[in-house]
């Protein structure tokens, strides 16, 4: 997937660090072979340049929506579905500006890659609980050190963790605060599915 438009001054607060084209089209490509993409109705929830929506709709969704608290990257998403797509495909995209726990609907597959919590404690959390909400699969992305906190989330909203995916992240010098140029984490995907009862405990 060719690199796509970005914020010119991302949000620090909103941890509005990206999701490099090789890793979401891995994580794509992974759903795509188990059968969570052609066809399906998907969701980006935070979905910044759009990148896992975009990508949804080459592999055959049938629709997609992404949502973003940012208008800014909301404008640059859908820059991105026209630039990429084309009219056509880029119609069956639809991109809003929306705090996710005001954000409702159904959907068949929801992808995210949520802020990790750095700047604001346990931000990933309500990303969780509104994936298991609209979507009876997720494919979600956390940072590796927080496997049990993330496992026992996903579990109290009512889903299980059916694959997972490891993989490394270099974060480039993007904020003040930065005091390398690049930062390596290791980072787990997720595919969650509802738990047969559906049940949040």
């Amino acid at each position: 997937m060719r690199t796509l438009k970005r914020p010119d001054a991302p949000s620090a607060s909103l941890e509005q660090y990206f999701t490099e084209p090789d890793t979401a089209a891995a994580i794509l490509f992974d759903a795509a072979m188990k059968n969570d993409v052609a066809g399906k109705s998907v969701a980006d929830l935070g979905c910044g340049t759009g990148i896992f929506a975009i990508g949804a709709v080459m592999l055959g969704a049938s629709s997609a929506t992404g949502i973003d608290i940012d208008a800014e990257s909301v404008k640059i998403a859908r820059y991105n579905a026209r630039a990429l797509l084309g009219g056509d495909a880029a119609d069956r995209i639809t991109f809003a500006v929306s705090d996710i726990l005001k954000f409702s609907g159904k959907f068949d597959t929801v992808f995210q890659n949520p802020p990790f919590g750095s700047q604001s404690r346990n931000a990933d959390i309500p990303f969780i609980k509104k994936a298991l909400a609209i979507a009876d699969t997720v494919y979600t992305i956390h940072l590796a050190d927080t496997e049990n906190f993330i496992r026992d989330a996903i579990g109290r909203f009512g889903g299980r963790v059916v694959f997972t995916r490891s993989f490394r992240y270099a974060m480039p010098r993007m904020f003040d605060f930065h005091e390398s140029d690049s930062r390596e984490f290791s980072l787990i995907l997720y595919k969650a599915v509802k738990d047969d009862n559906g049940e949040v405990r």
